[in-house]
């Protein structure tokens, strides 16, 4: 599995939540025998992901155990040679801003440390080979294993690394393609588990929300994670919850080929991925600002960072700013495309101007409404047109104009951490 988001773009780490893998063994194959090392179960597990997932294996997959401290290293690396510089340092004045990370949360470190202590293994497609966690109880090693060699197998046959293109400043695509390549393989782990118990396909029932609802509730209460702001965990979790409905969709229309489909033609937001009928139906048309349409940036100047945040981050923050589940599933609904762009005021001040558009005009109120009682609830203020001022080092303005939101936010340099 890979945990999403880091910096929008490091989606070339696939790497498992061993919190949800051991969850899911305990209850589907708790009776997993007993392995001498962890490597040693590929090839029988490789059989068993072939027979379910369709897609021939085109050449070898070595398997390589490693310890803490290598796979530290490992997502070190990768944050350094895959991201632009200072990607995640602007990313974290965004989330920020907007509010998907509290305005004093070390972003980057708290990131690596999540990872770090909620990794079971991954898939690496540079050296096209699966690692596995070292530290990993035996019970837990065959669930890691068909979930990441499935990874494996899509890498051979859809590119991963061009099919989560880290030079995209669109991390709500992004995030709707690792939601396909996670619920792809998540539901064969599933299938596997289920035909190992004598069950039929996952594609026969006509919900996994049981699935989902287990897998959540275990990661939500794992170690780091349980620390993690609500709205970044609802980001961490969202391609394995949300990615396994929408594959289960697809396979309830046409089986694993339905799903190969997906990946020669795949969603291109979270919205499909929340909405699967926008999808299927190809009845969604986004509409994306251009970054010369955000609000308060400096005359002729580019933005130095620039993303698509998309309908789940928006969900997310409203969410965790009070609303209830259904409250700000509402409010982002009719979402059809936002830009969020930082622009660099000198001595380490920053404007973030973020402008989302909505299908109608009452669509675009209701988002108002909601994102004025968020800050309402989390400053204290009350927010319009005119600059208001939320914090010592924050700022903030919100303009709705037809079927435009924009919010323009003015940050100062943060005390020394």
């Amino acid at each position: 599995m890979r945990l999403p988001r880091l910096g929008s773009t490091v989606a070339h780490t696939f790497a498992s939540l061993c919190r949800a893998a051991l969850a899911l063994a305990a209850t589907l194959c708790a009776a997993e025998a007993q392995q001498p090392q962890p490597c040693s179960i590929v090839e029988a597990k490789l059989k068993e992901v072939l027979d379910v997932r369709g897609l021939a294996s085109l050449r070898e997959i070595p398997c390589v155990p490693e310890g803490k401290a290598q796979v530290e290293q490992f997502l070190r690396e990768t944050v350094k040679k895959k991201l632009p510089p200072q990607k995640l340092e602007h990313e974290e004045v965004v989330y920020r801003a907007v509010g998907v990370v509290p305005d004093d949360y070390d972003y980057p470190e708290g990131l690596l440390a999540l990872y770090v202590s909620q990794i079971g293994g991954y898939y690496d497609p540079e050296e096209k080979r699966f690692i596995m966690a070292d530290w990993m109880p035996a019970f837990a090693q065959g669930p890691i294993a068909r979930h990441e060699l499935t990874h494996a197998l899509q890498d051979q046959h859809y590119n991963l690394a061009q099919f989560i293109d880290p030079s995209m400043e669109n991390g709500d695509e992004l995030l709707a393609h690792s939601s396909l390549i996670e619920g792809d393989a998540t539901a064969v782990m599933l299938d596997i588990e289920r035909r190992v118990k004598g069950m039929r396909p996952l594609a026969s029932e006509a919900s996994v929300k049981p699935y989902v609802e287990e897998q959540g509730q275990a990661l939500a209460g794992a170690g780091q994670l349980h620390d993690t702001p609500p709205a970044l965990k609802a980001l961490v979790l969202f391609p394995y919850s949300d990615g396994l409905r929408f594959v289960h969709e697809l396979l309830k229309r046409g089986g694993y080929a339905e799903v190969d489909r997906a990946f020669k033609s795949p969603p291109r937001s979270s919205r499909e991925i929340l909405h699967e009928r926008d999808y299927v139906d190809r009845r969604f048309v986004l509409a994306i600002p251009a970054a010369a349409e955000l609000l308060g940036a400096p005359s002729g100047t580019a933005p130095a960072y620039t993303d698509t945040l998309g309908e789940v981050v928006i969900r997310s923050i409203l969410e965790a700013g009070g609303a209830s589940r259904s409250e700000a599933a509402q409010a982002a609904q009719g979402w059809v495309g936002d830009r969020v762009g930082l622009f660099p005021q000198g001595n380490g001040s920053w404007v973030v101007s973020w402008t989302t558009a909505w299908e109608s005009q009452n669509d675009a109120r209701e988002f108002a409404l909601a994102y004025r009682k968020l800050i309402s609830s989390r400053y204290g203020a009350s927010v319009g047109a005119a600059r208001t001022q939320l914090s010592p080092s924050k700022a903030v303005e919100l303009r709705v104009e037809g079927t435009r939101v924009s919010l323009v936010f003015s940050i100062q340099p943060a005390a020394p951490r």
